[in-house]
């Protein structure tokens, strides 16, 4: 999965670069190609941080630079001088000189229409910004964003059925999101390409922008450092800085990783290098998020310790330790520091070295945790983190991710994948009945921020699948529309998840985007390894006949140099409930979140100033 994900945000860079050499959207051809972040038809809310930078392909900058602002000199519009920098890009023997013009941190001013004009030699460029008026807030006080990574309305769907079953075509329950007051729909797109990746997904929510694959907290340019590119204030770092309300996050994946790092991190790749930055940044710029709980341990010890994935002798689990935080590294730890008289106002929880074992290797088969077989689950960390941002009287914002169900669908593993998304929607029910007794001035989200070609097609009569002798033989035992019939899961103990899963009667799940594998739609009592390597530097990929030996040959549609499932273009679903949730009920562009969510808080940051 490691080596695709590389060719994937190579892919993307080359992309960009091709967009901004190749098409520089000058107003007239010219040799010199300007490009202006923010781009053209960013919005902002008045109030929030962002840098501006003009880059331009030259070997200097030209004599008739100007930048101006609605006709006024930049300089003068923002009060700022700007910083020039220059570097090199591109394949050795063709690089290309640029030169940038950045204004750091400035503030998106009061509402209306900002025309940005560049003129760089003979090429004038222009973008046009919006600054969106406040709204009047609908009285929430705390947002909860849960997220379903790679979660989709058909995995939902198989998720309900393994859970609650069907009787005579009508399902037994709907999951606790279904009867939430608002659903719509998410467009997921990234800035360059029609389909997203968590890191440019979880942006899109987090600033109001789009950006590109890979990128998190700004707009990629071409410099060889991947941390300085121009920046954009987050919701999350906009809300403690200007109402000082808490911030928490809570994920069974790495909490550097893409998506949590959307709440404090900057920069447009996702790699080793990033995230050390990104986790050492949030304690040295002041650790406004009071709860971290995950997985990522890695990136928290010292270089010369065993597992660590630092280049430096930093040990940020005594650091944050210093800076006032609990830290807790089991399920039993968690629990006896919630047990106390009272909880701590800083948490740190740390439960694996990178992402947590799924639900399915944690409670059926615990033998593939006993690395950490005492994980906490995702209910479990839902209900600490809001127990503990709930004692600030100005509010909280709780993002909770379930990533496994990502990492399961990367490499075709349904049953895991459904498994978590049950463990998903109980967290879901969790929050709701918390909120109706603690807090419920409380708008809840639940989305992905983007799906996979995932659907259900039919069922499996397990027994003459594994009886048949050859391929059609395993097809003919796929149930089709009138021959589909239900699965054969059972919940007897009411928990919600199938008492067994090895059972007769399976659902028959296929991917948009997969390599050549074999398929028996049977669990299996570890992750799946659907592919292996032909060889040591992993130029291509082919079916692994020891996964699935009996199972339906099925050729691949994707690069052999691919090793797993592809995200996609669908819009993903939006269930939303509580003060604000309206917002919510149709369909919108992933960045509408962060606009949704400041207006059902009533944020106006050009006006408040935390106490």
């Amino acid at each position: 999965m490691q080596n695709i994900r590389i060719v994937r945000r190579i892919i993307s860079l080359v992309l960009f670069m091709l967009l901004i050499v190749a098409n520089p959207l000058s107003a007239q051809e010219s040799d010199t190609a300007v490009v202006i972040f923010p781009v053209d038809g960013a919005q902002f809310l008045p109030g929030l941080y962002f840098d501006f930078q003009i880059e331009i392909h030259a070997d200097a900058l030209p004599e008739n630079f100007s930048v101006t602002i609605n006709g006024e000199d930049a300089t003068a519009f923002f009060g700022q001088d700007p910083i020039e920098t220059d570097w090199m890009f591109g394949d050795e023997g063709e690089e290309t000189p640029a030169q940038a013009v950045t204004w750091t941190q400035i503030i998106s001013p009061e509402p209306g229409e900002y025309t940005v004009e560049v003129t760089a030699g003979d090429t004038t460029q222009s973008a046009v910004w919006t600054v969106r008026p406040i709204e009047a807030g609908a009285g929430a006080r705390n947002i909860i964003l849960f997220v379903a990574d790679g979660g989709q309305i058909p995995l939902f769907t198989a998720a309900r059925l393994a859970s609650r079953g069907i009787t005579n075509g009508v399902a037994n329950e709907s999951l606790s999101f279904e009867m939430f007051d608002e659903i719509g729909l998410s467009r997921t797109a990234a800035l360059y390409s029609i389909i997203t990746d968590s890191a440019a997904g979880a942006s899109a929510w987090m600033t109001g922008h789009k950006t590109a694959v890979s990128a998190t907290g700004s707009y990629p340019n071409t410099s060889p450092d991947t941390l300085d590119d121009p920046r954009v204030e987050t919701f999350a770092e906009l809300i403690a800085r200007s109402r000082g309300m808490s911030i928490g996050i809570a994920s069974n994946g790495d909490i550097t990783g893409a998506t949590g790092a959307s709440l404090y991190g900057h920069g447009r790749e996702r790699e080793d290098l990033e995230r050390n930055a990104f986790i050492a940044e949030l304690l040295d710029d002041g650790a406004f998020i009071d709860v971290l709980l995950g997985g990522g341990a890695r990136y928290f010890i010292p270089a010369s310790q065993e597992g660590s994935r630092r280049a430096d002798e930093r040990n940020l689990l005594e650091e944050y330790q210093a800076a006032g935080y609990t830290l807790v590294q089991t399920a039993t730890e968690l629990d006896d520091v919630m047990s106390a008289d009272a909880p701590p106002s800083q948490l740190l929880g740390l439960f694996n070295d990178g992402g947590m074992e799924g639900w399915l290797d944690v409670n059926v088969y615990p033998e593939n945790a006993e690395d950490y077989p005492d994980q906490p689950g995702l209910v479990e960390m839902t209900e600490a983190a809001l127990t503990i941002l709930n004692q600030n009287p100005n509010g909280f914002f709780l993002m909770v991710e379930d990533d496994y169900i990502d990492s399961a669908l990367h490499v075709l593993d349904t049953d895991r994948a459904i498994a978590n998304a049950i463990e998903f929607e109980r967290a879901v029910a969790a929050a709701y009945e918390w909120t109706q007794a603690n807090a419920p001035d409380t708008l809840i989200i639940v989305t992905a921020d983007h799906g996979f070609g995932f659907d259900v097609y039919g069922s499996v009569d397990v027994e003459a699948l594994n009886a048949a002798e050859d391929n059609a033989g395993r097809l003919d035992a796929i149930g089709l529309e009138a021959d589909a019939l239900p699965p054969t899961y059972e919940d007897a103990d009411g928990d919600y998840y199938p008492d067994e899963w090895d059972v007769d009667r399976t659902l028959a799940a296929e991917f948009g985007s997969h390599p050549g594998y074999t398929e028996d739609f049977q669990v299996t009592d570890s992750e799946r390894e659907p592919v292996v390597a032909v060889d040591e530097e992993e130029t291509a990929f082919v079916d692994n006949p020891e996964d699935d030996p009996n199972g339906i040959v099925l050729t691949g549609n994707v690069s052999t140099a691919a090793e797993d499932s592809f995200h996609s273009m669908t819009d993903v679903p939006i269930y939303a409930t509580g003060p604000g949730a309206e917002f919510f009920g149709r369909v919108i562009e992933n960045r509408e979140f962060f606009f949704g969510m400041a207006q059902a808080i009533g944020l106006d940051p050009l006006t408040e100033t935390a106490s």
